[in-house]
């Protein structure tokens, strides 16, 4: 390991905590950004062929001439006001549920559906109270389906659900002997708890979560309810401020038995469920690590579907930004290779994550960054380094500057072997002036690295800042001068203060540049990082 004393310009921080630290800083601006997932759903309808013969035999303006089979645009806006004096006020059950079926239609229609018009006619606490008919599971089903619908449009159409009293009604319609029921409550569920932290804490308050993991508890219970009763569950375990642990700790028993499965879509939710439980401090990585997850979720990085290996990746940068023993479960988990793997994958988001990963990994021990080393995935790494993607780049970038920084000399000198430095200068080219202060400050610790040997008469010039010349990276830090902002400014005047002013006037670095190998013999043996084989580092 360097010492601190050692590296005149480069960072000072070298040390475990130091490494943990700086990590966790990082966790806290580049973990926590939002995938892909959908956050809310709308229940639309397919049409059929019934319904398209239904659409041509209906009288537009007669709401008996529509039925079960009408397609959702069939059914006029203008309508709207007597169906919901039907829902409110009709004096039979059948006029009431003929309401409630119309205008569920209204409401799945798949582009612009008429959230305002219909929360704003005043009928959405009484579809709030048709959730308690239980003895006309038909009619709840509709309601059901009517306020999730409403659920998923904006802020304001669900808080007056919420406002209405629906989500002690929908946690209570969970335990409906009609599947459906409890589908389209799940569902509803998902919808309330994907708006934010409030409407997620309101329903687990109401007993939400153990709701939901009974019915996931049920045996032979209908694929299409486990599927939104699982990202229900996955919507409860998300949104910022993460819920108390103890409130969501409970589902983890279920969704790592979820993982299992052999349906892609419950996989996908009960993995990002599992990745919302563990993204925070060693407690919740501790939940998971102990709930048996891993060992799945590490196979889970080698199936063909993408959509399951981005959560599995999640969940393994977590359990990595842990403590170091936390950490030490991945690399013995045998994830490694499979990382090394993914960091070649077409898809951007994979590489950006897995990167993000490893630069977890090599922000721990310099035995930990040896096992990356051992598993050969810093080759890859540097291939994301050239990435012309911005995110990939950055995530590259800290991997590198986590080495430098928590690693042994050994390690930062195989860096340098695999040819860090020319894709390291390239990143100083890049518009985001926190990659390039990150570059600056590891370009710093390999020229320390080069500066050393040279002053220890093992090389006659440093070869590091040869490198950096001939690769233009001179040049660059020459422009970065006049870079707006002062910590890219400071670096770069640093470097080329320390590392690049000439002792002649003749100047450049032309002295010893016939020196082309650094025979380091002594780093053969994995303390000092270095690769196997002939121990010799060609510059």
């Amino acid at each position: 390991m360097f010492n601190n004393q050692e590296k005149k310009g480069a960072k000072q921080a070298v040390n475990v905590k130091a490494g943990t630290e700086r990590r966790q800083r990082q966790l806290m601006s580049v973990r926590h950004q939002k995938h892909g997932e959908v956050m809310k759903h709308l229940r639309a309808e397919e049409d059929d062929a019934s319904s398209q013969t239904a659409v041509q035999v209906a009288n537009p303006e007669d709401v008996w001439s529509y039925d079960a089979r009408s397609t959702p645009a069939s059914v006029p806006v203008p309508l709207l006001p007597t169906l919901v004096n039907m829902c409110m006020n009709g004096p039979t059950d059948r006029e009431v549920f003929q309401g409630t079926l119309l205008i569920r239609k209204i409401l799945s229609v798949e582009r612009d559906p008429p959230y305002d018009a219909v929360t704003s006619s005043g009928v959405v606490p009484r579809l709030v109270s048709l959730l308690e008919r239980n003895d006309y599971p038909e009619l709840q089903f509709e309601s059901a389906w009517a306020l999730t619908n409403i659920a998923a449009g904006t802020s304001e159409n669900t808080m007056m659900l919420v406002n209405c009293g629906a989500i002690p009604r929908f946690v209570a319609l969970l335990a409906s002997p009609n599947a459906d029921c409890r589908d389209q409550s799940a569902w509803a569920i998902g919808n309330l708890s994907g708006e934010g932290a409030g409407c997620r804490d309101e329903a687990l308050n109401h007993g939400a979560m153990v709701a939901l993991l009974n019915v996931l508890s049920v045996r032979d219970q209908p694929i299409h309810v486990l599927r939104n009763a699982t990202w229900a569950v996955s919507n409860l375990c998300r949104c910022k401020p993460l819920p108390p642990l103890e409130k969501v700790q409970i589902a983890l028993p279920t969704l790592v038995d979820l993982l299992n499965n052999e349906d892609d879509q419950l996989i996908v939710d009960a993995a990002w469920g599992i990745s919302y439980i563990s993204d925070g401090p060693a407690e919740r990585v501790q939940a998971v690590l102990e709930a048996g997850a891993i060992p799945r979720v590490v196979e889970l990085l080698s199936v063909p579907s993408t959509n399951v290996k981005l959560p599995a990746i999640r969940i393994i940068g977590n359990v990595a930004a842990g403590t170091d023993e936390q950490t030490q479960v991945i690399i013995n988990s045998g994830a490694l290779p499979a990382m090394g793997e993914l960091l070649r994958h077409p898809k951007r988001a994979l590489r950006k994550e897995t990167c993000w990963t490893i630069s977890n990994i090599a922000a721990g021990q310099a035995y930990q960054i040896e096992a990356l080393v051992n598993a050969n995935v810093c080759l890859p790494i540097l291939e994301c380094l050239s990435a012309p993607e911005l995110d990939v780049k950055k995530e590259a970038v800290w991997t590198v500057a986590n080495i430098t920084f928590c690693g042994s000399v050994g390690q930062v000198k195989y860096l340098v072997n695999i040819g860090v430095i020319p894709p390291l200068c390239e990143a100083l080219r890049t518009y985001d002036p926190k990659i390039v202060t990150v570059a600056l400050e590891a370009m710093q610790c390999f020229l320390q690295v080069g500066e050393d040997e040279k002053n220890a008469g093992t090389m006659e010039e440093n070869i590091v800042a040869k490198q950096v010349t001939e690769c233009g990276g001179i040049d660059t830090i020459e422009e970065l001068q006049s870079h707006a902002d002062k910590n890219v400014y400071n670096l770069a005047l640093q470097i080329l203060e320390v590392f690049f002013t000439t002792e002649d006037e003749t100047g450049g670095f032309n002295e010893g540049v016939g020196a082309g190998v650094m025979d380091f013999a002594q780093g053969n043996n994995n303390e000092n990082g270095t690769q196997q084989g002939n121990g010799q580092f060609n510059f």
